[in-house]
Formats: C-alpha cells, structure tokens, sequence
C-alpha cells in the first residue's frame, strides 16, 4: 500500500513541480533582485540582531502563505481532474484505490507543499536577513549579528510552525474538502454554490430568526486554524522587544512548547472533532462519485 501510494504522490509532484516551484522560489528571488534599488522601512530600528530575525522569520512566512494559498486555490479543480484530462482510465489500471488516489491529492495540496514551502522559505530567509541587514547598516552590522544565534532562534519557531501547519490543516480539512465535493458533484458551479449556500442560510438564520450559527461555526473553524498555526504570536513579539531593550538573550524554545502545548489542548475542541466528521463524509463522497463517474 505504501508503495502505492508513494507513487500516487510522486504523480501529484511530476504533474504539478513548475507550479509550486515558481510559487516558492520566486517571491524571494524576485525581492532579492530588488532588494539594492528599493527603500527598506520600519524595521531598522529592531538592531542588527532583530533585522536578521525579522528578515528570516518574515520569508518564511510568506513564502508559505503564498505557496499555501495557490495549492489550495487548485483543490477545487483536482476533484474532476482525472475526468476531464481523461486519464482517469491509466490510474484505475493501478492496484489503487479511489480514497488511495484522492488522498494524495489533498495530502500532497494541503500538507506537503505547505510543509515544503516553509522550509524552503527558511533557507531563503537566510540571504535574504543577510541582504537586509547590509542595506539597513552595512557591512559592519552584518559582522556584528550573531548568525548562529539567529538562526538557533528561529529553529524552534520554523518548528512551532511546522506543527501549526499540519494542525490548521486539520481544522480547514472540513471546508477544504466541502469545497472539493461540490466540485466533484456540481462541476463549475461547485464553489459559487458553496458559497452562495453558506451566505444565504447565514442571513436567513442571522436576520429571521435570529441565529448566528452559521457564522459562529465559520469564525470557530478559522479560529482554531488561526490558533493552530501560532496560538501566542504577541507574546514572542514581545520577547523579541525585550530582547532588544535589555540586550538579554532570547530563548524561543520554552515559548514554543508552550505556544504548541496551547494548539495541542484545542483538539479537544468539538468544533474540530465535528469538523473532522463532515471532512470524512466529505472524503467518502468524493470517492463515492469517482467510483460511479468512470
């Protein structure tokens, strides 16, 4: 099985690698060509040290939420893909599964390029912290930044966010895979019945009989998402503060464990684990309708 589906990830990769490696690789290197003839603002004043950090911690982010949100904006289109390019024949001449096949979809979407684009975007940050700490105090500044300090750091947030992407993962899994069914059912039509469906019944609750449940549903849902990724983001802000006020060395490793020892007690959460059963009805249909659609 594993093997099997090893090589339905590999497809995923084969099929869509100048996408994603465009989507991570050229936001950094498209800044850093920039970087010599543009103005660099408001962060000169964080000291050499907190330049690097920013810097490092800054293209991590962005190159995984660019990244993030394109694999996710393909989701939708994949539920028919095999259908449409009509090589849905090829891969059921596999000893695969239909849940086998969709399963590295979604895997591969919303997990493994997520994961992949913010390690990419970490040894991006490294130059790209170089590079801004030269143009906001030259080269005597870079000289004077402790790199392994740095980057020993930020290692504890990259992993901290890491772990929050594969748990915000599981608290979009429901929305990801509603938008994918209807997709797979109503074709075109999918996503604007989706959401024409949620903002109707939205209003009609909210306005009529005057229940928010669908909203309060929603906000739960990106809630817990947004807690999932970094539970306390001001708190290392104001760690990092400090550090530069006082001059005292930083340790981002208790934060972290504490910071993901708060995303970890939200699984409890019963909007997650009623997420999560709409996310399997939602994975059910899906191989429901590839099965009866070949």
């Amino acid at each position: 099985m594993s093997t099997r589906f090893n090589t339905l990830i590999l497809r995923e990769w084969m099929q869509h690698k100048r996408g994603w490696l465009i989507t991570m690789l050229a936001p950094p290197a498209i800044f850093l060509a920039l970087l010599p003839f543009g103005q660099v603002e408001g962060i000169s004043e964080h000291g050499p040290l907190g330049v690097a950090l920013l810097g490092l911690l800054i293209c991590t982010a962005a190159v995984f939420g660019i990244s993030y949100a394109a694999a996710l904006f393909q989701l939708p289109g994949l539920a028919r893909r095999d259908q449409q390019d009509r090589s849905i024949e090829f891969w059921l001449s596999l000893p695969a599964s239909h849940s086998e096949s969709i399963g590295a979809t979604v895997l591969m979407h919303a997990l493994l390029v997520p994961l992949a684009a913010a390690l990419v975007g970490f040894a991006f940050g490294g130059l790209i912290a170089s590079g801004l700490v030269i143009k906001t105090g030259g080269l005597s500044s870079w000289a004077a930044v402790p790199w392994f300090s740095a980057i020993g750091i930020a290692i504890p947030v990259l992993l901290r966010g890491l772990l929050g992407i594969v748990l915000m993962s599981l608290w979009l899994a429901p929305l990801m895979l509603i938008v994918m069914t209807a997709s797979a059912w109503l074709k075109r039509w999918g996503v604007p019945a989706v959401g024409i469906a949620v903002g109707v019944s939205g209003l009609v609750l909210d306005k009529i009989y005057g229940l928010r449940i669908v909203w309060e549903v929603l906000g739960a849902q990106f809630e817990g998402a947004g807690n999932a990724l970094l539970a306390s983001p001001e708190s290392l802000g104001q760690q990092m503060q400090q550090m530069e006020r006082t001059g005292t060395p930083l340790s981002t490793l208790a934060w972290a464990r504490e910071d993901a020892q708060l995303a970890l007690q939200s699984l409890a959460s019963p909007h997650l684990i009623g997420g999560l059963l709409v996310a399997a009805g939602c994975f059910a249909l899906l191989v429901y309708k590839r099965n009866h659609n070949h």
